[in-house]
């Protein structure tokens, strides 16, 4: 391990902190990314984040096509366009692109490299996270028996398919990696590690941490998770995004300085746009958590104490206050399986009678699907009719028809495009549709079943090949179990809320920002205020009770978690089962949950006159108020 820390000899550089740099938060982000945070990052470590639940069981049929194959591409091609510059500088590498065929990936890498004459670099592969092994070909009554990630007594085995998993992917932890560096290695290329696991593995290895460095190793984790969704630590998918807005084109990817303590700093690099303040930096912390506790198969790191403050320099703020606990003995796993196929059109509906036409158009499509064997049918009206439009564009919303099938046949053209095709003549008036008839063609969709995986069942190793290296990586030996069902409760002291005086009917997100996200199939989102007496009213309005209120026709019955976080002013809440399935099994156009905390920010609630008066989120704050 590096000794205390305080100095990366390899690359010259002196200080008491590492510098990492992420360039790319999903598959297909910037291709500049990496090229750019070499030549502009002063980074000791850029890492990326190349993979999402979907795009792992794609590349499961990609490697099954040709064993070549199965990693992403995208990775390589950012690598290629500034490897030189890489090496010259001596910044190390971390990806999870290793997808399902990590070592397929660097061999490629290498061949890279001994092409551009850098045959010195050193590239080791983290393996083990491919247990597909345990639950394809084996059938029912014969693999684990692997619980679902958010409700105990659901069974892999009870799963309904008509086809056998084709993937399973394991989220291993960090330790692979610091084995890699600490012997050479320049490039580290991962399967599904967690999402954290490459800054995580680069801070260990930098400080010199043991597996039981806790407090450091969860501090970590969060500098993990907030930048490893890339430019929306820099100001996207921001509530707050109207006062930037100059700002917010071609934005910067961010940089993490974490310190030995495992606090960091969160900048980004100077020459490039976006913006980095405790706002943004919160909405990101608050992105996709599960509650109070952030569980890695490394650490469990505890964020109620965790504080976000501005630094005094611009685009950089300070994150502190996490604490650590020991792992529990399982990861996740993501198992996926074909899920049958999906087709869909679009309806356009503008004018008047909007309700009228979306039923007439319902009550038609009800009639010629009659006795289909779709496995999941919606037809939906995104949109609500304008009053005076000043086009026709502004007076349009949607219908949107969505169809799934177990079998190609039960959705194929006679099925679905014909009959819906068939009823043009017979529409709505100012009927029109999307004419583009491959969306109503059948195409393959994944299902999902998330579920947890003891510790024990990971063959986790980190490999040198060219140096004859090969290290196994032990489980935790001191783990922790932690509640099924994650905590949930309400506010301690509530405030009657007509203490903080006269109020105003106006949406929440006057005064009020959100960030939502998925996980799997539930939905998480977490408000959050600018003003620390803007708290008490927070905490006692945003009730389970009042956000079941807020999602309206959304919300049918899941159920919903919610806790505190005093000193970021947040309430966070998780809605289990909220997303139709999630990813792409989805009827939802929202999916992923991305728009959810949008809406309900949208909602109106009784807003206190005097926060108002301190300007709304994206106006100027009067001076007398700041």
């Amino acid at each position: 391990m590096r000794p205390n820390g305080h100095t990366n000899r390899e690359n010259g550089r002196s200080r008491p902190y590492i510098r990492i740099g992420n360039v790319s938060g999903a598959t297909g982000d910037a291709a500049n990314a990496m090229a750019r945070m070499v030549q502009h990052g002063d980074c000791d470590v850029i890492t990326g984040d190349w993979l999402s639940e979907m795009n792992i069981a794609w590349n499961a049929i990609t490697k099954a096509e040709n064993p070549e194959l199965g990693y992403e591409v995208g990775f390589y091609n950012q690598l290629e366009t500034c490897i030189d510059e890489v090496v010259a500088k001596k910044v190390k590498i971390i990806t999870n692109a290793g997808a399902l065929n990590a070592p397929a990936l660097s061999r490629r890498v290498e061949q890279l490299c001994e092409a551009r004459g850098h045959s010195d670099v050193v590239v080791a592969t983290i393996v083990g996270d491919d247990v597909s092994h345990l639950v394809k070909q084996t059938g029912k009554g014969s693999r684990p028996h692997l619980h679902h990630l958010d409700h105990e007594d659901q069974l892999l085995d009870n799963w309904d398919l008509d086809a056998e998993p084709t993937s399973a992917a394991a989220y291993i932890g960090a330790w692979g990696i610091v084995a890699a560096l600490e012997n050479g290695a320049d490039i580290v290329i991962c399967g599904r590690v967690t999402d954290a696991s490459p800054v995580i593995g680069a801070a260990a290895w930098w400080h010199g941490w043991s597996p039981r460095s806790y407090d450091e190793l969860a501090g970590a984790l969060i500098a993990g998770h907030l930048i490893e969704c890339g430019p929306y630590a820099c100001g996207a998918n921001f509530s707050g995004f109207k006062e930037f807005l100059p700002e917010l084109v071609d934005l910067a990817f961010p940089i993490a300085e974490v310190q030995s303590d495992g606090s960091c700093f969160i900048t980004k690099p100077d020459v490039m746009n976006g913006i980095v303040n405790r706002f943004n930096i919160t909405a990101q912390l608050l992105y996709e958590l599960q509650g109070e506790l952030y569980l890695n198969p490394d650490v469990v790191a505890e964020l109620s104490n965790v504080q976000i403050t501005e630094s005094g320099a611009p685009n950089r703020v300070y994150v502190s206050g996490a604490t650590g606990l020991p792992p529990p003995p399982t990861t996740k796993v993501m198992v996926a399986a074909p899920g049958g196929y999906q087709a869909e059109t679009t309806y356009y509906l503008n004018g008047l009678d909007i309700a009228a036409k979306a039923q007439m158009m319902q009550n038609q499509l009800a009639h010629i699907f009659k006795g289909n064997n779709f496995s999941k049918f919606s037809a939906e009206v995104y949109g609500t009719q304008a009053v005076e439009p000043a086009s026709q564009q502004e007076g349009t919303v949607m219908l949107r028809v969505f169809a799934q099938a177990r079998r190609r046949e039960d959705i194929s053209a006679d099925k679905f495009r014909i009959p819906i095709y068939s009823l043009r003549m017979q529409s709505y008036p100012g009927y029109h549709m999307n004419l583009d008839f491959r969306t109503m063609d059948p195409k393959p969709f994944m299902e999902l079943f998330p579920a947890v995986l003891p510790l024990t069942a990971v063959d986790h190793k980190m490999l040198i090949p060219r140096l004859g290296k090969e290290v196994s990586i032990a489980p935790p030996k001191e783990t922790k179990e932690y509640p099924y069902v994650r905590p949930s409760y309400e506010t301690a002291h509530p405030m009657d809320l007509a203490t903080f005086g006269p109020t105003e009917r106006e949406p929440l997100g006057g005064i009020v920002h959100a960030r939502s996200g998925d996980k799997a199939n539930n939905s998480n989102v977490g408000f959050f205020v600018r003003h620390e007496d803007e708290f008490p009213w927070l905490q006692s309005l945003l009730t389970v009770k009042k956000l079941v209120e807020l999602l309206g026709k959304d919300y049918a019955g899941q159920r919903i978690e919610r806790v505190e976080f005093p000193l970021i002013h947040a309430v966070h809440f998780r809605i289990l089962d909220f997303l139709d399935g999630g990813i792409a099994s989805s009827a939802r156009i929202d999916g992923l949950g991305k728009g959810v905390g949008e809406y309900l920010r949208s909602r109106h609630v009784d807003v206190p006159i005097a926060f108002l008066k301190r300007g709304r989120i994206g106006e100027t704050i009067p001076a007398s108020c700041a």
